[in-house]
């Protein structure tokens, strides 16, 4: 069962991730807020699930529901956690290029060539590393 849950949530988050979606409007990080809210009501509809579960069938200790509330919310929580740093990233640089432009006008056409060169590969680094950092957390909360 462990091993189930360290795949569906693994390759969840991955293709979370690796969507596309690199740079949100002010609309798309309202939705992230709200995501983040949905995933905190989750937290306390798993939990309530889990210990009545653990109370009405006698299926597993209330120890062991406690357990696994705490891992499926951890598990939610880092996977709109891993997608917010990825975005973050993006943005961090695209603000500092924007700050370039209206800044540094006379070495933005030096730096905005070279950025579009370089960038594509730090996309790949950044949502490479965090594509490890995913495996090393759920490994983490689900192989432990």
């Amino acid at each position: 069962m462990h091993w189930f849950f360290f795949m569906i949530f693994l390759i969840l988050t991955l293709v979370f991730i690796w969507d596309g979606k690199d740079s949100f409007s002010k609309k798309q990080w309202f939705t992230t807020g709200l995501l983040l809210v949905a995933v905190l009501i989750a937290t306390v509809v798993i939990s309530v699930i889990f210990k009545w579960l653990s109370q009405s069938f006698s299926m597993f200790s209330i120890v062991t529901a406690k357990q696994y509330s705490v891992i499926f919310s951890m598990s939610l929580l880092c996977m709109w956690g891993l997608k917010v740093v990825v975005v973050l990233l993006c943005t961090l640089f695209s603000g500092i290029m924007e700050g370039h432009r209206t800044h540094n006008s006379a070495n933005y056409e030096k730096l905005s060539s070279i950025s579009g060169k370089v960038a594509p590969g730090l996309l790949i680094v950044v949502k490479g590393s965090v594509s490890v950092g995913t495996f090393l957390i759920f490994s983490g909360l689900w192989l432990k």
